[in-house]
């Protein structure tokens, strides 16, 4: 290395002559127009006013015109992502010319560059957009120049690795060395040095987290590049530099840095000797896992602090010992664990070594241990492990060979011998696969993320559709997805079915689905063995269609809770896909009803019927109908349930297709499927299943039964149906579309008959009637003989001339003339009991249904609206009448100012409709209660008319607050929105008694002391709640806490917000005198900070006066408290009561009480002073603050003139650490009062 003079001289050199050229560079720009709108430019830095940031791409040249493209290419693409966007800072890659850097100092030199450090006199190029662009005032940064030998003539390899480079770390830009015309780059200075510098300097302070940290960062970095196609080449910790502003650790030098497809056919070997994988001293190519083999070796030098074989000459040697199996040594005590990852990324066999993907999933599995961040058996044992570790860190010495060279040099070996391995690691196996683990917690072939990969159907949206299922399957821990199955795992495959667009078959699959579980956090793989499926070939299907494929969606999203769909695979000899499907083990209805007639009862069609249903309104409910529904489709497995096979839902539009006698009389007329033409399907099975026999066995399945069927022709029922079943199907027969029942209304009777046990009048009948007809099932066994020309199979149809449908005389005469006590959803009456509108359909009056609130309104902002229909959608499936409602502004009367702080305006009014409430009957049915009017508070948030995270943090934090205590919390009955600002109101319960402030300022002389224990015991209700769903208040003050009746209220939820998820923020928020001195002195919101506040109040509620009244609201007051100065108290305030708040007011946060211990201590005195429940301490209590009542005082108030007690932004700088007065210390230190508190 030169001396300090040599590397001043040659500066100076270099800058005399670079500023000679930049002169003679820079004299004729000003003439050029912008090379993209052809505009000429202004005369100031060569500004194009139409083209804005564009015109940084002009006025300079690198002299190399691939260069001059390349840092173009990156400006035009930084520009162009900027353009569209309201707010941006802008940075890209720079040409910078050599007369901008001073103090340049030469830090190092490897086989390939130099490297300076410099100061960089103007700083990095940025702009700042919000609307318009302006330049932000540039300021000198160190960086480091980096002087690539032999670049003058600029090679392609060497600008693929600028490329790269700037690809993966974003480097500033790129110079040039006027002396020797070599290109350099800018980058960001690393104050710390490489990760050996690090190690050298600092080991013995790095702690075992730091370490995985360390590896988790290169991992990332690693893996990135790699998903990339790009292989480093040469890393090692002198190319490992930490990032103190964002405080990661990065890789860096791509010098050598090539993409994983394309490799030098040169024999010639670059890198640092210990690092290079054995293989490539061997003669083969980089690969990905060459990369690998050097993260190994960096987890032995971390582990040892000790760069690898640093006492031995780097040659043709020590190549051949790598070959044959030698590896750097760990340092003492490393985990059995990390030796056992950093070992297989040193295996010989570079198959064998996990991939950059595999070691970031388990390093950042080792930091989510490490930092607590998940929880189980292995977590726990992985951070026991590295704490452990960290115990005895030995200080280390080393004595450094001179021959061992740790820059970057080229080698070449020849006769080098085979790698292999001389040591060897028990990874075990896995239970589940059988394979070995890739590290002793990790088997990844159980991963549920590995079946995505290492398969192809052949068809790429095939791919992705079955990988999402996977994908979403895995991310919300379900175990149910789609997979694609190799043809070969089938054996014993039959043919059991045909119709005209699929064949059917029985198979036997040998492995069985995938089933996984998770267990203490981590995936297990569950075997199911041969399990017999069905497979259905799907005709001409080897060009799968879009359209196709969306059908298969919707099967597989209507069979997540039905029949199993587990997969897809191929026919390989006709390439035809075959769907997988779960094996009805009792096969089809028609099949049951033939050979078991005889054996099933009445309850068992009920409940079969009654399953059908469920399905067909989930089908209703999602928009979509089955178009060909017959008990050839409904599949029954397991213990009797039944399942419909919909694979045909929706794909057959313009043509008639089905089985005929199930097809409705409408369809075969020419008009299109409807949902109601499924009822019609569901009403003929009806049919079926009472008589035990196929409709129209006996007929010839043809025009002629069209006919008859459209001129009222039926199926017959079977001897002893009971009346209402008949009725019921009858319905769903009926030409007349508005006869036939909903699916939802079907759903409905089958549920009342199907829980006939249930205790009712109308379910007696019902029960008797089912009962009486099992007492007549005939033996159908020898009754019926099928006409050959009954076809029961899927088929198309083409009629023509039919007759409009008609309903027959027998028909009418049943939704005419059924005797009125057994028509249990038919009201003589049409219209709703309650608000008198008509019923939408028979049992279901929309205006009365509270689920009919989360249609019909919208508030303007979809978060508002999702936010309300929750609550709504939460109330109606928890049988419960409390949500959020909608309400339009012109509901509300006699509306009046009643309270104004910084962020809001609050209003009292008449709500002219009241409260909607809900009752939910005996038959399940919901009524709308009366309602009248009610005043109401209405909240309105200053600016909320683009509804911010914060305002919607503020509704969510409240109602969580009433879902959880609704009775003890201060309502939240719904919105509303002021149709003049458009900004949004919250409607709340009115506090008839006002605020905690006001009471005190216009009745304190009339509040006993159990008033105030009552009071401040009802606070800490509302505030252990609020801690408990892990919220903050953060502020608490008297205007804030209100009073209706007897009981108080927290209110005002406006900066609440998770304990967690602090913000970092240059301002505080509220009133002065309540916020607890360590927020004031910068540290974060805690549970704490709240229990001080409530101290504040406590003091306020024994003297009658707001806390520092007489004071000025500013610096001065926010010193003094953080000095420890605290409200006084008023004469005679109880020495308990001081005790606690002085412990609630306490400027060590840590010992202030939590709210659990507050809610006790003040429910003990509530009860002492409000219950008649005697004891010792109760009596003793209660005598205390009866005393302290014979004096309270008649308080007058002056307020001085800038004390403030509304909720505003506050700022403060360099504030003491808080400290207790000696008052509160002699308080907290007084152990004689513990008894009591």
């Amino acid at each position: 290395m030169n001396s300090n003079n040599d590397q001043e001289n040659e500066t100076q050199k270099m800058k005399s002559e670079f500023n000679e050229l930049s002169t003679s560079n820079l004299g004729s720009v000003n003439n050029k127009n912008c090379s993209y709108c052809n505009n000429p430019f202004t005369a100031e830095e060569l500004c194009c006013k139409n083209c804005g940031l564009y015109n940084i791409m002009e006025g300079w040249s690198s002299e190399n015109s691939d260069i001059d493209k390349f840092i173009k290419d990156t400006m035009y693409n930084e520009i162009e992502k900027a353009r569209h966007r309201i707010y941006c800072q802008f940075k890209c890659l720079e040409w910078v010319p050599f007369g901008r850097f001073t103090n340049i100092k030469k830090i190092g030199e490897g086989g390939f560059a130099k490297v300076y450090s410099a100061m960089w006199n103007d700083g990095r190029l940025n702009y700042e957009k919000y609307c318009d662009w302006k330049k932000l005032d540039s300021k000198p940064i160190k960086v480091a120049l980096k002087r690539l030998n032999g670049s003058q003539n600029i090679s392609t390899d060497y600008l693929n690795g600028l490329k790269m480079d700037y690809d993966l770390l974003k480097f500033y830009g790129i110079t040039k060395d006027p002396i020797t015309n070599e290109f350099m780059t800018i980058l960001r200075f690393a104050e710390r040095g490489n990760l050996r510098d690090i190690l050298s300097n600092n080991f013995n302070n790095m702690f075992w987290k730091e370490k995985i940290n360390l590896l988790c960062n290169l991992s990332t970095y690693l893996k990135n590049s790699h998903e990339m196609g790009y292989i480093h080449k040469n890393f090692h910790s002198g190319n490992v530099f930490y990032n103190s502003s964002c405080k990661r650790y990065y890789i860096a030098d791509y010098g050598i840095y090539g993409s994983a497809s394309e490799q030098n056919s040169n024999n010639k070997i670059y890198g640092v000797l210990p690092y290079i994988a054995p293989e490539v001293l061997n003669g083969k190519p980089y690969t990905l896992s060459s990369d690998v083999y050097s993260f190994g070796i960096i987890m032995t030098e971390l582990s040892s602090g000790k760069p690898p074989f640093y006492d031995k000459e780097h040659n043709a040697g020590l190549g051949l010992d790598i070959c044959k199996g030698l590896r750097p040594e760990f340092g003492e005590d490393t985990p059995e664990i990390y030796k056992k990852l950093a070992s297989r990324c040193m295996n010989a066999n570079s198959n064998q070594r996990p991939t950059a993907i595999q070691l970031n999933k388990m390093l950042e599995f080792w930091k989510n241990s490490i930092d607590g961040k998940t929880y189980g058996y292995k977590e726990e044992k992985i951070k026991t492990a590295f704490e452990n570790a960290d115990i005895e860190i030995r200080d280390i010495s080393i004595e450094k060979n001179p021959d061992a060279v740790y820059t970057s040099r080229i080698f070449t070996f020849s006769e080098l011998s085979e790698p292999i391995n001389s040591y060897y690691f028990d990874h075990k196996s896995c239970s589940y696969c059988g394979k070995s683990f890739i590290e002793e917690f990790w088997c990844e072939e159980c991963d549920p993320y590995n079946i995505m990969e290492g398969w192809n159907s052949g068809d790429p949206n095939v791919d992705k559709f079955i990988k999402d299922t996977m994908y979403n399957a895995s991310q919300k821990s379900q175990n149910k997805f789609l997979e694609w199955i190799p043809f070969d795992r089938f054996i014993d495959i039959e043919l059991i079915g045909k119709g005209e667009y699929t064949e059917v078959y029985s198979a036997t699959w040998i492995d069985g689905r995938s089933h996984y579980y998770k267990l203490d956090g981590n995936w297990r793989k569950s075997g199911s063995g041969h399990t017999r499926v069905v497979l259905k070939k799907l005709n001409s299907s080897q060009n799968i269609s879009i359209k196709y494929l969306n059908e298969l969606k919707k099967y597989y999203e209507l069979n997540k809770s039905g029949l199993n769909f587990y997969g897809m695979s191929k026919n390989p000899k006709t390439e035809e896909f075959l769907l997988i499907t779960e094996f009805a083990n009792n096969g089809n209805l028609r099949n049951i009803l033939s050979s078991n007639f005889n054996n099933i009862f009445w309850n068992d069609k009920i409940k079969l019927l009654y399953n059908l249903a469920i399905d067909l309104k989930n089908l209703h409910e999602r928009k979509y109908f089955h178009k060909n529904l017959h008990s050839g489709n409904i599949l029954q497995i397991h213990n009797g349930y039944t399942l419909r096979d919909s694979y045909n839902s929706g794909t057959f539009h313009n043509i008639i297709y089905g089985v005929l006698p199930y097809i409705a009389p409408e369809v075969l007329n020419g008009e299109s499927y409807t949902s109601l033409s499924d009822i019609y399907s569901f009403g003929i099975i009806m049919v079926e299943l009472s008589s035990g026999k196929p409709p129209f066995y006996d007929r010839k399945h043809d025009s002629d039964l069209a006919l008859d069927i459209c001129k009222g022709l039926r199926p017959e029922f079977g001897k002893g149906t009971p009346e209402i079943y008949k009725k019921l199907a009858y319905r769903c027969m009926s030409v007349n579309l508005d006869h036939r029942p909903t699916a939802n209304e079907l759903y409905s009777i089958l549920n009342d008959w199907h829980n006939y046990e249930i205790v009712g009048y109308k379910r007696k009948i019902t029960k008797l009637m089912f009962e009486e007809a099992d007492k007549e099932i005939p033996n159908i066994s020898s009754l019926y003989s099928k006409n050959s020309g009954a076809i029961c199979t899927s088929r198309k149809f083409t009629f023509s001339n039919m007759p409009k449908p008609v309903n027959s005389s027998i028909i009418a005469s049943y939704l005419k003339d059924l005797p009125r006590e057994l028509i249990d959803y038919k009201k003589i009456s049409n219209n709703c009991s309650r608000c008198n509108k008509p019923f939408i359909e028979e049992s279901w009056c929309k205006t009365c249904d509270p689920y009919c609130m989360i249609n019909g309104w919208t508030s303007g902002s979809l978060e508002v609206d999702e936010f309300i229909s929750n609550t709504i959608y939460k109330a109606g499936s928890e049988s419960n009448s409390t949500f959020i409602e909608w309400v339009p502004f012109d509901r509300f009367a006699n509306k009046e100012l009643i309270g104004e702080g910084g962020f809001a305006q609050v209003y009292s009014a008449t709500w002219i409709d009241g409260k909607s409430k809900y009752e939910k009957q005996n038959d399940e049915n919901w009524i709308k209660l009366n309602f009248v009017p009610k005043k109401v508070v209405l909240k309105k948030l200053n600016e909320s008319q683009d509804i911010s995270a914060k305002f919607l943090n503020e509704l969510k934090t409240h109602w969580k607050l009433n879902a959880k205590s609704y009775d003890s919390t201060l309502k939240f009955y719904g919105m509303t929105m002021d149709p003049e600002t458009k900004e949004f109101m919250m409607i709340i319960e009115f506090a008839n008694k006002g605020s905690l402030s006001n009471i005190l300022s216009k009745n304190f002389s009339n509040l006993l002391w159990k008033d105030k224990i009552k009071l401040l015991y009802f606070v800490t209700i509302d505030l252990k709640n609020l801690h408990e769903l892990g919220y903050l208040h953060m502020d608490l003050h008297s205007g804030n806490i209100l009073q209706n009746g007897e009981a108080s209220y927290i209110s005002d939820f406006g900066l609440s917000g998770p304990a967690g998820k602090q913000e970092s923020r240059d301002k505080l928020y509220g009133v002065l005198p309540y916020i607890a001195p360590e927020v004031l002195n910068g540290a974060p919101y805690t549970f704490s900070s709240d229990i001080y506040s409530f101290g504040i109040i406590m003091t306020e509620l024994s003297s009658g006066k707001p806390p520092f009244h007489s004071r000025k609201h500013d610096f001065s007051l926010a010193l003094e408290i953080c000095k420890g100065t605290r409200p006084e108290f008023g004469k005679d305030t109880p020495e308990i009561y001081k005790k606690l708040a002085y412990r609630c007011m306490n400027a060590n946060s840590i010992q202030r009480p939590t709210v659990i211990e507050l809610n006790e201590i003040l429910k003990f005195w509530y009860i002492s002073t409000n219950q008649n429940i005697m004891g010792d301490n109760e009596e003793k209590i209660r005598a205390i603050f009866e005393e302290a009542d014979k004096k309270i005082p008649n308080v007058s108030i002056s307020y001085e003139k800038d004390t403030k007690y509304v909720s505003r932004a506050l700022s403060f700088d360099n504030l003491p650490k808080p400290i207790n007065s000696p008052n509160i210390t002699s308080y907290l230190n007084s152990e004689g009062l513990y008894r009591l508190i």
